[in-house]
């Protein structure tokens, strides 16, 4: 009699699971759309369209990538975080969408963590201390030491507000207890030139927008905050290997989905990003700007992505920055 009870149930329960198979073995049965907060042209945008002629070929469906710039990121993970929760629309979206919007101080009408699951990593990018020449330090505890010793201010010049390059300087100052002013530029490549000059002492910024300025020897990359060493700077130590622990500030894009989307659909999307991550002309664009990628599946991935946005989120605590600070 119990059984019988319960026979209903299970049927349906059986009928759910059958009809979720059968949604993931027909999909894709449309064009996906892939949404990136970057404008034409700009770094996200690049890796979307170096994926997508590998995604469409994993898939069988068009791949259209759909920028919308604007609102810090808000505009495209407010589209995405509100499409169809089908396989049918992909998320290209950073740290920034997916974890700290909110707490900058930017409006947003969705929840960068509830309403997003991550399927596949892009691409993984560490930030660089780097000091002028003439101050004559070639390490962290250097730079310390002189900041203290001259019991003077240093400026530090970064991508504008609430950018990677305020992250790194910000919590610089804060972890070693250092004078340290942000200074936010229009760019990360006008920030490297004065501080080439001296008009800055300190710039934050990554590999491949460093490497032009390195040559000249005016710019001394003192730290990587990452987990390793950059292949294509392997004397520059992290900043943990010179005792700054948990300072590792790794920059990220990742595909996501809006939550809800059939965990089977997750997992052949994983698999087809992991396969277009790996092709020759993406993963040479992600070695010479300096980035690392990791191969991992589904379970690996939100786990990895949880993990980063953990530190992200307690670093914008520790710092206090808003976007309008």
């Amino acid at each position: 009699m119990t059984t019988l009870k319960w026979l209903p149930r299970l049927i349906c329960a059986s009928m759910v699971a059958i009809s979720l198979s059968a949604t993931a073995q027909n999909w894709p049965t449309k064009p996906i759309k892939l949404i990136t907060s970057s404008p034409p042209g700009g770094v996200v945008d690049i890796y979307a369209r170096r994926h997508q002629p590998h995604l469409q070929n994993e898939l069988g469906q068009p791949v259209m990538v759909d920028n919308k710039p604007g609102a810090s990121g808000a505009i495209a993970g407010d589209a995405a975080a509100k499409a169809d929760a089908d396989g049918h629309t992909l998320f290209m979206g950073s740290q920034n969408e997916l974890g700290l919007i909110g707490q900058l101080g930017v409006p947003v009408r969705y929840d960068p963590v509830k309403d997003f699951s991550t399927v596949g990593l892009t691409i993984a990018g560490y930030p660089i201390l780097l000091v002028n020449s003439q101050l004559g330090v070639k390490n962290v505890a250097e730079l310390v030491a002189y900041i203290k010793a001259k019991n003077t201010t240093l400026d530090c010049g970064g991508s504008g507000n609430a950018t990677i390059g305020h992250f790194v300087c910000a919590a610089f100052a804060v972890r070693t207890g250092s004078k340290i002013q942000y200074v936010p530029y229009k760019g990360n490549v006008p920030a490297m030139t004065d501080a080439a000059s001296g008009q800055v002492q300190l710039v934050s910024a990554f590999y491949s927008e460093v490497a032009p300025f390195l040559a000249s020897g005016k710019l001394i990359p003192i730290g990587v905050f990452g987990a390793s060493r950059l292949p294509l700077l392997p004397n520059v130590p992290t900043m943990e290997e010179q005792g700054l622990k948990d300072l590792e500030l790794q920059s990220y894009t990742v595909y996501a989905v809006p939550t809800g989307t059939p965990v089977a659909v997750q997992r052949r999307l994983n698999a087809a990003i992991v396969k277009a991550a790996n092709h020759p002309d993406v993963m040479d664009k992600v070695k010479a700007a300096g980035g690392v990628y990791f191969d991992m599946n589904l379970e690996e991935t939100q786990a990895w992505q949880k993990r980063i946005q953990s530190r992200w989120n307690n670093i914008v605590q520790e710092t206090g920055i808003k976007l309008d600070k």
